[in-house]
């Protein structure tokens, strides 16, 4: 009988290892930790939070079926991780320096290692971008090609000395091709737009690599590199599409409902993984709706929510926001908007335009730095269109006080400033920080989809005086 006893313990001891041996480690220290926890993330999905020991060490072991990249959050920093079964991986980071301090130790470091490293060096070649694009074609196509060279040599070299799967491979090729068609898609953007002379002399072997593009490996979609391509890809599609039905019209305004609705039926017949299609398509028809002028604009984006597969409260929000946006499209009355005064009593916009052609623009103290840029545009207009009344609508309707702190701070004129009324509706004037309503002397809406930093701003307002 005794020896029944310890044979079964034997067994329930080796279950209990082998069941251990089956997992995958995950753990490390952070440096000056912002949270408590750790967020680990497959495909969109929430794998576990983690928590942080007063140390700042972490660790956390769970059940990995195939290898591939996942997603850890930090606070508001997240980072991909290439994982396998049963790895054993550690990280250590600093939040002061997130990404520059990121390292990794243990089985799949040298992997994780890699993919940090090229994320880096993506992120310093998307700020040169704006110089690189001076230079002209060829030595553009020169330029990129000798970057995905050297990144391939590099990867080359890890795997002679390293024994790396396949899949590794397979997701770190993909890392540095995808920086390389980002770059490609930003230097033709901005050519296009620019400088149409240099834009001639793009050849017709620039492009040869979209015959290329793989849209359906799954691991793609974690790849920061990939999003930040398809975004710019997307926006260059659109541009041609809209030169192939508009030939005459200037299509590089990407703030528009017709673009906006081209990039939609892109991401419709391009992208097949769920969440990635998701994410674009409702940032899409979210910015289709408040670039809307028309009914029928707002008819048709209606139409747009219920073709494709959201969830109820997706949806719900879409639907209200085409509701709030109705009442802002041309020819809408605004009369009877509430707003604060700095003294907090209640005002109509009727009765603080006097009467005059306004421009009205809203803005808050959470984005300080985009409103100090958007006050100095502001005074310059106002000295070139004195006849025109500028009316600033803060929205942080929950914190008056920060709002009155920063119309002192900003030296702005406080008979021209006022708040939103915390109404249901509150919530949706986040969505609109970006644009400018030109509003007759009825109150009656003109002009709703133009941005402050759009460079024909002016002769938007010229026009705007001549019609009235």
């Amino acid at each position: 009988m005794r020896n029944v006893v310890v044979c079964l313990i034997s067994l329930l001891f080796l279950a209990c290892s082998n069941n251990r041996n089956d997992l995958t480690y995950f753990g490390g220290g952070i440096v000056n930790p912002k949270d408590d926890y750790v967020i680990l993330l497959q495909q969109d999905s929430i794998i576990d939070s983690i928590p942080i020991d007063k140390n700042g060490h972490f660790s956390y072991e769970f059940n990995l079926k195939e290898p591939g990249l996942l997603t850890f959050k930090h606070g508001y920093d997240p980072q991909i991780v290439y994982l396998e079964p049963h790895d054993s991986l550690k990280l250590r980071v600093n939040t002061l320096q997130f990404d520059e301090s990121l390292v990794y130790d243990g089985t799949s470091g040298i992997e994780n290692n890699f993919l940090i490293e090229n994320y880096l060096l993506n992120q310093k070649n998307s700020e040169l971008i704006l110089s690189y694009y001076k230079i002209s074609p060829e030595d553009f196509q020169f330029k990129t090609d000798s970057i995905k060279t050297s990144r391939e040599h590099k990867l080359k070299s890890l795997k002679e000395k390293h024994q790396l799967s396949e899949e590794f491979l397979k997701i770190a090729q993909k890392s540095i091709d995808f920086e390389y068609y980002d770059m490609r898609e930003r230097y033709a953007f901005l050519m296009n737009k620019y400088n149409h002379k240099k834009a001639r002399n793009i050849s017709e072997n620039f492009y040869s690599y979209r015959d290329n593009i793989d849209f359906k490996y799954k691991n793609t979609s974690n790849l920061f590199g990939y999003h930040r391509f398809l975004d710019n890809y997307l926006k260059n599609l659109s541009i041609e599409l809209c030169q192939k039905i508009h030939p005459s019209k200037d299509c590089y305004d990407l703030n528009t409902y017709n673009n906006l609705d081209h990039r939609i039926q892109l991401v419709d017949s391009l992208v097949e993984h769920k969440n990635l299609r998701k994410q674009f398509l409702q940032r899409f028809i979210q910015e289709e709706i408040i670039y809307a002028q028309t009914p029928e604009h707002l008819k048709h984006t209606s139409k747009l929510i219920e073709k494709f597969d959201f969830s109820k409260a997706d949806k719900n929000r879409l639907k209200a926001l085409v509701n709030f946006q109705s009442s802002l499209i041309v020819d809408a009355d605004l009369k009877h908007v509430k707003i604060k005064s700095k003294d907090f009593k209640n005002h109509e916009l009727e009765d603080v335009m006097k009467k005059n052609l306004s421009v009205v623009y809203s803005w808050s103290v959470q984005s300080p730095s985009h409103h100090k840029l958007r006050i100095k545009k502001i005074k310059e207009l106002k000295t070139k269109y004195p006849n025109i009344q500028f009316i600033g609508i803060n929205i942080d309707y929950k914190n008056p006080d920060k709002w009155l702190d920063a119309v002192k701070n900003f030296n702005c004129n406080s008979e021209n400033e006022f708040m939103i009324v915390a109404e249901n509706h509150a919530a949706f004037y986040r969505n609109y920080l970006n644009k400018v309503i030109f509003l007759n002397k009825d109150c009656i809406v003109k002009k709703s989809e133009i941005i402050l930093s759009n460079i024909e701003f002016d002769k938007h307002i010229e026009d705007f005086i001549a019609s009235q």
